[in-house]
């Protein structure tokens, strides 16, 4: 099971303290997270907003030390000062953690995290404009009601949409995957908001985006932009889910992707997190290959051929076609252009 300490702690410039708002864990447990993270943040400094994480060892009631994980990420108010006299309140600072003592891996999921404390920050916006800014030490109330309610659904939030999609989706899951790895446009019908946000959420787990991006950027700006987002259509109905693919059919190396998450108990968020990684690690393993042999193949045609094999081999050939193109050169995408030529005259295309 996993635990979760949120832990709202003022930083004041010159006299630096930590002071708990809220928490979860036992008295003893807090205390040395507190402890820890007074150290850790007197020590170096943080961005706002950038999540870090420490393990350590925290105390339990039986006086034995449990191991743990923490995530902890110190967030700025951005709500303006009423007055002058307020200034002093703008410096507040606070520090939310999120604690595991399971074998989850916290770090694999940085991103989610982030993007959650985001939402943090502005349930504690809307709290201090509430507050009277004269009475400084005035305690949250939204730590008992909405604030408190958001915190406590963070393992349910950031981490259990992986167990709810492979549930949901079963043995069509791969076509997340396939649209992920595709860099396609999801459309969503039928679903609501929760189930949209988890489906976009494990899109986003399985997208090698920024990869895509960082391959763009190195395009020679007189090459044609060939990312054009495929547009993938999913309807929910009931207990029918329905791809619309727009013609693009889904490639076996995503079906095995599919076939093998699903062979993983969907409780073990950390086994499943760590299929996913390994399936984008795959498939950039393969496209390096598929570069390397095409960068050959401008000098030696055997190795022309053998980016033909390979292509067929990887069970992922129109999609690393696909990615080939994003940052190409000339002569590359010569030769991948007398490739395609060859592959169209036979009888089965790419997978």
């Amino acid at each position: 099971m996993v635990s979760s300490e949120d832990d709202g702690s003022e930083q004041e410039d010159c006299n630096f303290s930590l002071s708990v708002a809220a928490t979860n864990l036992p008295a003893s447990a807090e205390t040395d997270l507190r402890r820890t993270l007074g150290n850790k943040l007197s020590k170096v400094s943080h961005l706002p907003g950038c999540g870090n994480f420490l393990s350590l060892g925290l105390s339990s009631s039986d006086d034995t030390s449990n191991s743990a994980v923490c995530y902890y990420n110190v967030l700025s108010l951005s709500s303006p000062p009423i007055d002058d006299n307020d200034a002093d309140n703008t410096n507040k600072q606070f520090v939310v953690c999120f604690v595991s003592f399971s074998d989850t891996s916290l770090d694999l999921f940085r991103l989610e995290l982030d993007n959650y404390c985001k939402c943090i920050v502005k349930h504690l916006d809307s709290e201090t404009s509430l507050s009277d800014y004269v009475q400084p030490t005035q305690p949250l109330s939204q730590i008992d009601s909405k604030l408190k309610e958001y915190l406590n659904e963070w393992h349910e939030s950031v981490l259990e949409y992986l167990k709810r999609c492979v549930e949901l989706f079963g043995d069509k899951i791969y076509y997340l995957i396939f649209t992920a790895l595709l860099d396609g446009n999801l459309m969503i019908t039928g679903a609501g908001q929760e189930v949209q946000e988890d489906i976009n959420k494990f899109i986003q787990c399985c997208s090698i985006s920024p990869l895509v991006e960082q391959l763009q950027c190195e395009t020679d700006d007189t090459l044609v932009d060939v990312r054009n987002q495929p547009i993938i259509k999913l309807h929910l109905e009931s207990n029918n889910i329905i791809f619309d693919t727009n013609g693009n059919i889904p490639c076996k190396f995503c079906k095995l992707a599919g076939d093998h998450l699903l062979t993983i108990d969907s409780n073990n968020i950390t086994k499943l997190r760590d299929s996913l990684e390994s399936v984008k690690l795959a498939f950039i393993h393969n496209l390096n290959k598929v570069k390397r042999f095409l960068k050959q193949a401008e000098i030696d045609h055997y190795a022309l051929y053998r980016s033909y094999l390979y292509l067929r081999k990887c069970g992922s050939g129109e999609l690393l076609v696909r990615y080939v193109k994003l940052d190409a050169s000339t002569e590359t995408l010569s030769v991948l252009k007398t490739l395609e030529e060859f592959i169209e005259n036979q009888e089965t295309p790419l997978q």
